[in-house]
This record gives C-alpha cells, structure tokens and sequence, in this order.
C-alpha cells in the first residue's frame, strides 16, 4: 500500500548517505530546471555516500530502466547485484511494474522523490530502506536518468547472514518539491 505526503519540511529526517546525495544533486548546474548528467562527477560526492549511490538510465518507447552504476553497499547489505541489467521480473520480481511506473512518472513529471521500501529476502528476512529518486536530464533536458541513493532503516543487519532481497513493497512514496 502506498502513501504519498509533502516530504518538504522532511528532508532533515532523511539518513545521512540520501540527505548527502540529495544536496550534491541540488548543487549541479540545470537545464530546464533539471540537474545535468553530464555534470555528474563521482568523485565530488563524499566518499562515505558513494557506496549508496545507484544511477538508472531510462529508455522511452516503452519505458525501461536500466541499473548503470551500483554502489557496493548496495550490493552487499541488500544482496543486489544488477549494474548492466534493466528492471524487470528477473531482477526486482513482482515489484518491478511499481517500481518502472514510479520511475516514469519521475521522468514525466520531472519531480524527485524519496521512498520507503520493505525488503524480503530469499530466507523471508525483512528488511526497510530508503531511497531517494533524483531525475536528471541530457543535455537536450530530456529526463535520461535517475540518479539515487539508498540506506537501510531497520531489520537484517546479521553481517554473517547474507541478504538476498526479492521482493520489495514501496511502502511510502513521497514527492520532494
């Protein structure tokens, strides 16, 4: 079930690796009201933040997302291993439908968001994350990327039990504007 509010007076509550991320893409230069991809340094994001950070690249007629770049975080707190590979069944199960059409009302609309999600795992672990949703637009201002971040909020911090995430539910949705 999803919930949408106005997240604006929010953003101090936000986990520090998405309020940092959040900040360094306010920080880029814009066309059409939008952040550059072609501005995107990495190595201006902090250091303590890259390994949160994801970047999807979009592809319109029809609609797709591709993972371009994963941070390591990513990779082992949430057993997510999909740089070069698009959202779908095969990677996001069920959820991916949710999860394209958010994107592409992000790209549409051309808003950010941050979301809540709750994780299963192959073992029926559970586990709450959240991601922010930072579109970002070529250098015609055409919405091409997402640019993210994600930190986990609670469950499964057992570091000797690996998490494989299967399932995830967007529990909340929260536009920032």
């Amino acid at each position: 079930m999803e919930q949408s509010s106005d997240l604006a007076t929010d953003l101090n509550n936000l986990t520090a690796p998405v309020k940092g991320v959040y900040e360094y893409w306010q920080s880029l230069p814009r066309c059409k009201g939008l952040p550059l991809k072609s501005a995107l340094a990495p190595m201006e994001i902090p250091l303590e933040f890259l390994p949160h950070v994801f970047l999807m690249e979009l592809e319109y007629n029809p609609f797709a997302a591709l993972v371009r770049l994963q941070g390591t975080y990513i990779n082992y707190s949430l057993g997510q291993h999909f740089t070069d590979k698009y959202v779908d069944e095969s990677t996001f199960g069920e959820s991916a439908v949710a999860i394209l059409a958010s994107y592409e009302e992000a790209a549409i609309k051309r808003i950010a968001y941050v979301s809540q999600e709750e994780i299963l795992s192959t073992s029926q672990q559970t586990m709450l994350i959240e991601a922010i949703h930072l579109p970002m637009v070529d250098d015609a201002g055409e919405v091409k990327f997402i640019l993210g971040a994600l930190s986990r909020l609670s469950g499964s911090d057992n570091p000797d039990q690996e998490f494989r995430g299967r399932h995830w539910d967007v529990k909340v949705r929260n536009q920032i504007g």
